[in-house]
């Protein structure tokens, strides 16, 4: 009875629960002074003036945060990188820059004019071409993407982590 005295009170019970509780309440002193006391808790609380809460309680709605230019930039800088890199291992997988029309036009470039003396420092000897120095080219490129990729891929982690905690908080 005790756990429906507070519905009782607040009038929310069926005329058939209400009779029930009347006439228990009768002759059970415990549950009369039980209902005695919620009632004067309730006159309590009807007397204290509503409080306004300081401030709004409801969720302000929150602009999304924009990204940082930074990881756009060094997104786009890794795509360039990593295509570079693949067109300089197909060309050396292709023999592109051993002869043909790249090889000849170098060549042509380090070819002395008639009666010109060139300084042939480093040049590869006549007839031979010039040599590309592939390997360096490309294992500078793959430390320019690994180094480019590992930023990229710390900073999508912080903001993965950042939005996270913005979905927890």
């Amino acid at each position: 009875m005790q756990g429906m005295l507070s519905p009782y009170i607040d009038g929310r019970l069926s005329p058939l629960e209400r009779e029930k509780i009347e006439s228990h309440i009768e002759g059970c002193e415990a549950c009369r002074w039980e209902l005695e006391s919620l009632e004067a808790t309730v006159n309590l609380l009807q007397r204290v003036a509503m409080a306004s809460p300081p401030r709004s309680f409801a969720l302000a709605e929150v602009a999304p945060k924009r990204r940082p230019a930074a990881f756009g930039t060094l997104r786009v800088a890794t795509a360039v990188a990593v295509l570079v890199l693949a067109f300089l291992f197909l060309g050396d997988a292709l023999h592109l820059f051993e002869g043909g029309l790249i090889g000849e036009r170098l060549a042509q470039q380090v070819t002395p004019m008639p009666g010109e003396v060139l300084d042939m420092g480093g040049a590869p000897p006549e007839g031979e071409g010039y040599a590309w120095p592939l390997r360096q080219l490309e294992l500078a490129l793959l430390g320019v993407v690994v180094v480019l990729g590992g930023a990229t891929a710390i900073l999508w982690q912080r903001r993965r982590r950042g939005g996270e905690k913005a979905l927890k908080g």
